[in-house]
């Protein structure tokens, strides 16, 4: 299998869209994790022949002496039916032949796969369980799967009390940070520094979907979305105030994010991960069961690579000990 970089975002975009792949796997993602961490994005198609059989976007991080640096895939790679593990190992070969890296991780989102030899099973960097809903349908049929009545009432009754949403602007930012920060505060997880989604905004120009609910003037709510034409729309961010709950404000933003979602082509919405907490009961109520992507994997690329994995649990141990969160994903 023929492996070249593409080093044009149009082109990259492309081919991602002709894929229907994760828009993680879109070059603004790229972008955006090279301009805030210690990632850089690299973009390689796989062909056989005159047949372009899949690709995807290789994020590499340095790692402190002696592991050298890792690779990352994420939701990815993309395959045409059939070649996902075979697109896999090639990408896991160009990786050891064109950088320092002790492994390779992916964590394609599909629910069935036979890693093979050579694969194993590895910590998550994104969370296997969550709530993913068909867009495929037309918009009643859509609205009548919500399979909450109560969900289904508040979409309705936030339009008629006012709620309006409409797409966010960068001066919309600072309400949006603020109330995001609060959110983050009170159900004990971690955000980026503001900078951070300054430059979100701005990288992530031409996937991103930002939308702000507000009554009377009021920023009630805000959801940060991100699509692939011909897949899917994925949640980054989002947070609710107080005011916006009894408003319902976030049962009628997340619905006019789906219908915005199938506007753009996306044929599946991700409302991304399910822990135990009350944002993840909120999200069930949009689709009767979770869904389970299959577990991310590593391939060893060095004998340095176990060891790597036991330094890299101890910092995980001493960085999560304080969080408020209890991950269940796994169950």
């Amino acid at each position: 299998m023929h492996a070249m970089e593409i080093g044009n975002m149009q082109e990259w975009n492309a081919i991602v869209e002709e894929f229907g792949a994760h828009p993680m796997q879109q070059w603004q993602w790229g972008a955006l994790k090279e301009a805030t961490g210690p990632w850089t994005a690299t973009r390689i198609s796989l062909s056989e022949g005159d047949e372009l059989v899949g690709g995807a976007q290789v994020l590499t991080r340095s790692m402190p002496f002696p592991f050298r640096a890792i690779c990352y895939l994420p939701r990815g790679p993309f395959a045409r039916e059939g070649r996902l593990m075979d697109v896999a190992n090639a990408v896991a070969d160009w990786c050891k032949a064109n950088t320092k890296a002790v492994s390779v991780k992916i964590d394609p989102a599909v629910s069935e796969l036979d890693f093979g030899e050579g694969w194993e099973p590895s910590e998550r960097v994104l969370i296997r369980k969550t709530v993913v809903k068909d867009l495929t349908m037309d918009e009643d049929t859509l609205m009548k799967s919500i399979p909450n009545r109560k969900c289904r009432q508040y979409i309705r009754k936030a339009k008629r009390d006012g709620v309006e949403v409409r797409p966010g602007a960068e001066a919309d930012l600072p309400g949006i940070y603020a109330l995001y920060t609060k959110t983050a505060e009170e159900d004990g997880f971690p955000i980026h520094e503001e900078e951070f989604y300054t430059q979100a905004f701005h990288l992530l120009e031409g996937s991103q979907q930002l939308f702000v609910a507000e009554q009377e003037g009021d920023l009630q709510a805000f959801l940060w979305n991100i699509t692939s034409p011909r897949g899917t729309t994925f949640e980054l961010w989002g947070a609710v105030s107080e005011t916006g709950k009894r408003s319902r404000a976030n049962y009628y933003l997340k619905w006019h994010a789906m219908l915005a979602a199938k506007e753009l082509g996306a044929v599946t919405y991700d409302l991304n991960g399910l822990l135990n907490d009350g944002i993840s009961d909120f999200k069930l109520l949009f689709e009767r069961e979770p869904t389970l992507w299959v577990e991310t994997h590593d391939r060893p690329l060095s004998p340095l690579y176990h060891a790597m994995n036991k330094a890299l649990e101890i910092r995980r141990h001493h960085n999560t000990r304080d969080n408020a969160q209890e991950d269940t994903s796994e169950e």
